[in-house]
């Protein structure tokens, strides 16, 4: 069998060289790439009856593809957005090859030709300022470890930081103890390599500053108990049990991406406008921001009272105004 056919070269050349080198992707994008192949193959290889290693790419037909999508939604329980993640890492795949081999452009239309599902986005969970504080409180800041804790929480809230990017923070992405009415500020590493600033509340930088005293500009920020640098999953983990001491928020499902939405909540319902949310929280395009403006029963009831029937409308003053009609009318 030519190498060409084969489906492992592509795909190594796929994983280590397309998504790193050419096109730059951030790195959970590469993993979630990565993961769907380690889904696909196994899947596609039981179905050809064939070693993962001898795969042809004509063994990975729109058929087996289509079987492999149904599989996530039935067989391990994923919603439709996660069904249509995979296909999106699927087409990238079929992308490469067809650009780069004639012979295979029939294939990879037939691949990419396999349709999204439509899914409607999950609502937006966020916590009242009364849940938040009720948070706030839960780590015992009698112990080190208690104080270690709600700087994690308060950092969270106060920056809006994905779990990844609290979890990446280093000493020397914190300017604390600026002078000349400096703002205090962390420099945050989000999606795609890009960085912002963040400004600090006066509490937030005093706790940091008890956090980090003695730590070399390349230490991790936020450690775990046993001294290393906490864990997407560590940082998971203590948002649930912080969450589980508040009878409030009992039943409801607490993770660090609910703290991000209440942090933009909260500034909607201060008054920022959205394009500095957008800021805030790094979003490239504003849309994405754009569903924290409908959240909020309060925003919305301000929004219907505006155009509330029965009020009155201005005079109409052109209408009166005889001289500016008569004028017109001689034009």
């Amino acid at each position: 069998m030519p190498d060409l056919a084969i489906l492992g070269p592509w795909l190594r050349r796929f994983l280590t060289e397309h998504i790193v080198t050419e096109r730059n992707l951030a790195r959970n994008t590469r993993k979630s790439y990565r993961d769907t192949f380690s889904l696909l193959l196994p899947f596609v290889s039981r179905k050809a009856r064939k070693p993962v290693d001898r795969l042809a790419v004509s063994d990975l037909t729109s058929g087996h593809v289509l079987q492999f999508l149904a599989h996530l939604e039935t067989d391990r329980g994923c919603s439709a957005r996660t069904r249509n993640q995979r296909l999106a890492a699927i087409r990238a795949f079929a992308r490469f090859i067809g650009s780069r081999d004639p012979a295979l452009v029939e294939w990879c239309g037939h691949i990419r030709a396999i349709a999204s599902k439509r899914s409607m986005p999950p609502p937006v969970g966020w916590l009242t300022r009364a849940e938040m504080e009720a948070m706030l409180a839960t780590p015992d800041r009698k112990t080190r470890r208690g104080r270690s804790e709600y700087a994690l929480l308060l950092f969270l809230y106060n920056t809006g930081a994905r779990v990844s990017e609290a979890t990446q923070l280093r000493v020397r992405d914190l300017q604390i103890g600026s002078q000349n009415g400096a703002h205090d500020l962390a420099t945050l590493h989000g999606k795609g390599g890009r960085t912002r600033q963040c400004p600090l509340w006066p509490e937030t930088e005093r706790v940091l500053v008890d956090e980090i005293t003695g730590r070399a500009g390349e230490d991790a920020v936020f450690v775990s108990r046993l001294g290393t640098p906490f864990t997407r999953f560590g940082v998971h983990r203590f948002i649930e049990r912080c969450a589980a001491k508040v009878p409030e928020l009992a039943g409801r499902t607490i993770t660090p991406h609910v703290i991000r939405h209440t942090t933009a909540c909260h500034l909607v319902l201060a008054g920022v406008d959205i394009n500095t949310i957008r800021a805030w929280l790094g979003h490239v395009s504003i849309s994405t921001t754009n569903i924290y403006a409908e959240i909020d029963l309060t925003l919305k009831a301000n929004a219907v009272a505006l155009c509330e029937v029965g009020q009155p409308r201005p005079a109409r003053s052109w209408k009166e105004d005889k001289d500016l009609m008569a004028f017109l009318k001689a034009l």
